[in-house]
């Protein structure tokens, strides 16, 4: 596949012409000079003999070189340093823009310049540049039309080149103000500054600051965040701690252990570069966006699709282990798409070999993380088992504490919707990644028995809006599906899992810390007091469902690809483990207790709840058509399935006469069916893990034939 794409998205490149003269490295990471003003006209001449190497100019980038090659990017890439293409033709900017009559920019807000080496773009700030039709001449300092405190949302489009990164500025325009995204930096890499550290925030206000709200002390660059609400005051100014992120030079880290040999990086690249054609790589790309993204959409697809298709950039502009990660998810959906059917179908790479070289580049990545390096560790967490039949190892549960560590240092936790410093785009984007981890934390925890590494003191993150989602794909090429996606309830499916799985985290917190079990487990009056207000949150979810999420439709389309019922999956276990908690302290009563009428009608009606429970679930698993199967599931359903056959058990053998015996039993007897249908030797190895689970407590029990009826 070639590997240097004509389409790159990024800034424009600049070249060593430093190193090669003779300076030092000191020259090459030290601050950027101070602003000054654009002059008309053309820019002063540079040398173009020492060009960057070709790696840096397909990403259009600044080549940077301490002593001799390789360079900074393509070290930290595991790439071959090579001079080996030629520069491409530049077109020259239009004269006529060039002397800022028609700007629109007046002397009271001047258009300042930026080196734009130190600098470097990311495809997220460019991608939603062009989604939000906002374009400006920010190599010629000059804004065509555009009022000087006007908004990036009333920026309109000017373009005047093919290549969506002519004449743009490594910042957008908001009020006047250079916004410079948090991610955007290909040689620093952000990180939260908490407030007990070594960097204390309360000391690094008295620092100076320049107009970026940045300042620089050796090669650590501290950048302080403003508020929306009001930019000219600070956090610290409202009574709250400052917000203040450490932008490291990635060149302090080159030393961090462990790492990853600069050979094996590169072996793993050029072993993924020869997998896929670039046209079977993009269509891996846009499976994602059809059958993942829609459920966890922890990407932006403007990073993506800039122009409403997968640009070619982003197999050059993604690192390869969020490449690899969306690669491997994606593999198995490709029976949906009309070339990939017939080129990869008959020998398609291994997906664990892909979700291998994303856990090796996560390594060397976690030194300097980006969102990128998030990204895949949540895609490492959503990978299918490779035994359906027996249940994670420890390995996932510790990385999701890795992934939980790893937003804490991205400061994920803060709410950032009232930030005037990075993006609309970067916001956004944070509050789903937060909540992307939230939720496979709390999923996770609940699977394994463990406890949840979030606790709910340590995050000020503001519920999901419409605003913060994107509108699902709907796939209008000659590949499409008709009537495959659920608009309505795609947009709506991650918002609706995030404030389910809140239910459920205030139900663990209620009844399984352990403290909680001690206090609940022997005392049913406590427990169903706390029960009310957390199964009233359940019933008010439900109800708040649109119509194509309903609970129970009659008549599923087996022909429609929905990964929707993983949600339907989520809210019974969550009402299931409510009513574990509650069953808990039922084997614990006193003899004066079993004879008082409140704890008498309150048993009976926590069994009823549970039998319902237990009934909804099984006619659940019976609608379940052949296209559900095949969408993508959350990897934490598994669990949940056999959650569930634990639950039907645990009513079996509590039961209190044979009539209940007898209607618990034909429910077992159903469900296994049921799961046996889906989980077969033809099945995704969903239902296989509960199925198991199942027979296995059958068999202890004595009833390894349970009849129905």
């Amino acid at each position: 596949m070639d590997t240097h794409s004509h389409y790159v998205h990024a800034q424009q490149s600049v070249s060593p012409t430093d190193f090669y003269n003779g300076h030092n490295g000191l020259a090459l990471t030290s601050p950027a000079p101070p602003v000054q003003a654009v002059q008309p006209g053309p820019r002063s001449y540079k040398s173009r003999k020492y060009r960057p190497c070709d790696f840096c100019r397909a990403r259009q980038v600044a080549c940077k070189i301490d002593d001799s090659p390789p360079c900074n990017l393509c070290s930290a890439h595991g790439r071959e340093c090579t001079f080996l293409e030629r520069p491409k033709k530049k077109r020259r900017p239009n004269p006529s823009v060039g002397n800022g009559e028609a700007s629109g920019i007046t002397a009271s807000a001047p258009i300042q310049h930026f080196d734009v080496s130190s600098t470097p773009l990311s495809p997220g700030f460019i991608a939603q540049f062009n989604q939000e039709q906002q374009s400006y001449n920010g190599l010629n300092g000059h804004h065509d039309g555009v009022p000087a405190h006007s908004s990036p949302d009333q920026l309109h489009l000017s373009q005047t080149d093919a290549s969506p990164i002519f004449n743009m500025d490594p910042y957008l325009l908001s009020g006047g103000i250079r916004i410079a995204p948090l991610d955007s930096q290909t040689t620093r890499s952000a990180r939260f500054i908490g407030e007990t550290g070594e960097s204390n925030p309360y000391l690094l206000k008295y620092y100076k600051y320049d107009t970026n709200d940045e300042c620089t002390i050796s090669k650590l660059t501290y950048r302080r965040i403003k508020s929306s609400l009001n930019p000219d005051v600070l956090s610290e100014e409202k009574g709250e701690p400052p917000v203040v992120f450490m932008l490291a030079d990635d060149s302090l880290a080159q030393k961090g252990e462990p790492r990853i040999e600069d050979d094996v990086l590169q072996k793993s690249r050029t072993e993924i570069e020869s997998m896929f054609s670039e046209q079977e790589a993009l269509r891996l790309i846009g499976l994602f966006l059809q059958f993942v993204y829609p459920y966890f959409p922890i990407l932006s697809k403007s990073e993506l699709c800039p122009n409403g298709a997968v640009s070619p950039s982003v197999l050059q502009t993604l690192p390869l282990s969020l490449l690899s990660a969306i690669y491997a998810t994606s593999l198995p959906f490709m029976l949906y798409d009309d070339l990939l059917s017939t080129t990869l179908i008959h020998s398609p790479p291994p997906a664990h070999q892909l979700f291998r070289i994303t856990w090796l580049c996560v390594i060397q990545e976690l030194h300097t993380p980006r969102l990128a390096t998030l990204q895949a560790c949540l895609l490492l967490l959503q990978r299918a088992p490779t035994n359906r039949y027996t249940t994670d190892t420890p390995w996932k549960m510790s990385l999701v504490g890795w992934t939980v560590s790893l937003a804490h240092s991205l400061g994920l936790q803060k709410e950032c919707s009232d930030w005037s410093s990075i993006p609309t785009w970067e916001m956004t984007l944070r509050k789903r990644l937060f909540y992307g981890v939230f939720i496979m934390d709390k999923w996770a925890s609940l699977g394994a028995g463990m406890p949840s590494h979030i606790k709910t003191d340590d995050f000020d993150v503001l519920p999901l809006t419409d605003t913060d989602l994107e509108p699902p794909s709907l796939d209008p090429g000659p590949n499409a599906i008709p009537g495959f996606l659920e608009p309505e309830a795609d947009s709506n499916h991650f918002r609706l899992l995030t404030e389910l799985t809140i239910i459920l985290s205030d139900i663990m917190d209620s009844y399984y810390s352990i403290r909680a079990t001690q206090r609940t487990s022997k005392n049913f009056t406590l427990s169903l007091d706390l029960a009310r207000s957390l199964r009233k949150g359940l019933t008010e979810w439900k109800d708040s469902l649109p119509p194509a999420l309903s609970m129970r439709q009659a008549g599923r389309v087996d022909s429609r690809i929905s990964g929707n019922p993983s949600l339907s999956l989520a809210y019974i276990v969550a009402t299931m483990t409510l009513f574990r908690a509650l069953l808990r302290p039922l084997e614990n009563l006193s003899s004066a207790e079993e004879q008082e009428r409140s704890i008498v009608e309150g048993r009976l009606a926590v069994r009823a709840g549970a039998k319902e429970c237990a009934k909804e679930v099984v006619e659940f698993v019976e609608n379940l058509g052949r296209g559900a199967l095949d969408a993508f599931w959350h990897s934490w359903s598994r669990a949940n399935f056999a959650i569930a056959s634990s639950f039907l058990m645990q009513l079996l053998v509590t039961s209190q006469n044979e009539v209940e015996t007898n209607e618990i039993n034909s429910l077992v007897a159903r469900w296994r069916w049921a799961m046996r249908i889906g989980s077969g030797s033809t099945g995704n190895g969903l239902m296989s893990l509960g199925l198991l689970r199942l027979d296995g407590l059958l068999l202890e029990n004595g009833t390894g034939h349970p009849s129905v009826g």
